[in-house]
């Protein structure tokens, strides 16, 4: 890994270390903590830039699209989370600092201004005092076939909408559950429950809460087990920092 995505993992744990104080500090403290953590992380981040000499190598057309996506979808994720958390709740607000954390880590990726990969940043980089790193002298991966193109495009979409299901049952979830009557009502006649606390909602509400939550608990585990098939059986490279079985076997043969 390379040295910003190991800080973005240390940025993350200590997310989690606030949101197991559950409460503990104010607002305002956990704003100023957040804040302080990711100044140093970005000095230690920009020290070692310089030390190692790196130059960027620029932004393409895909690149700015995978960022606009990634801040899309993390505005989708954070929305859809609000009606049962709300970010101004110390309780919840860690949760939502370490979202906007990975986020800014996949906004910055797709500009190439960090790498999840060390190889990938030493790329860019050249020894102190020596020639400068061209983008037209880094290497290129060899381009996949056609078939494996089309299958991982394929991935990607049915990834996509099992996501965005898994979202909206959360977000309807939450709405059904905020909105809903702690006694039956003829209107609201439906129990849903959360944490042990049993709400009363419209049997249509219920319904399509139900049917997507049944998609997402049927959906993830699939699409995670395609996924793996798909890279370690198959060859098709869905995670770029993971070799596949035929790579794999390349590399102890060498």
């Amino acid at each position: 890994m390379s040295l910003e995505y190991q800080l973005m993992f240390v940025y993350h744990g200590s997310m989690m270390g606030l949101m197991m104080s559950n409460g503990a500090l104010s607002t305002k403290q956990e704003i100023l903590i957040t804040a302080i953590l990711g100044g140093v992380l970005t000095s230690i981040s920009i020290r070692h830039r310089r030390t190692m000499n790196w130059h960027w190598s620029g932004i393409s057309l895909k690149g700015v699209l995978s960022a606009g996506g990634v801040l899309v979808a993390l505005g989708i994720f954070l929305f859809s989370a609000s009606p049962l958390f709300p970010a101004g709740n110390p309780r919840f607000l860690p949760w939502y600092l370490a979202g906007g954390g990975l986020g800014i880590f996949g906004v910055l990726s797709g500009l190439r201004l960090v790498h999840m990969s060390r190889s990938d940043f030493l790329k860019e980089c050249s020894s102190p005092g020596g020639p400068e790193v061209s983008i037209s002298t880094i290497g290129h991966a060899p381009v996949d076939p056609l078939w494996k193109r089309k299958i991982r495009g394929a991935y990607s979409v049915l990834f996509l909408l099992v996501w965005l299901d898994g979202v909206a049952s959360f977000y309807y979830f939450g709405q059904a559950f905020r909105n809903g009557s702690t006694i039956s009502t003829p209107p609201q006649t439906a129990p849903i429950t959360d944490h042990g606390q049993t709400v009363f909602v419209a049997a249509g509400q219920k319904a399509l809460v139900d049917s997507l939550q049944t998609i997402m608990f049927i959906g993830i585990p699939s699409i995670l087990v395609v996924g793996l098939l798909l890279h370690f059986v198959i060859g098709v490279k869905l995670f770029p920092n993971i070799p596949t079985l035929e790579e794999w076997r390349e590399q102890k043969k060498k």
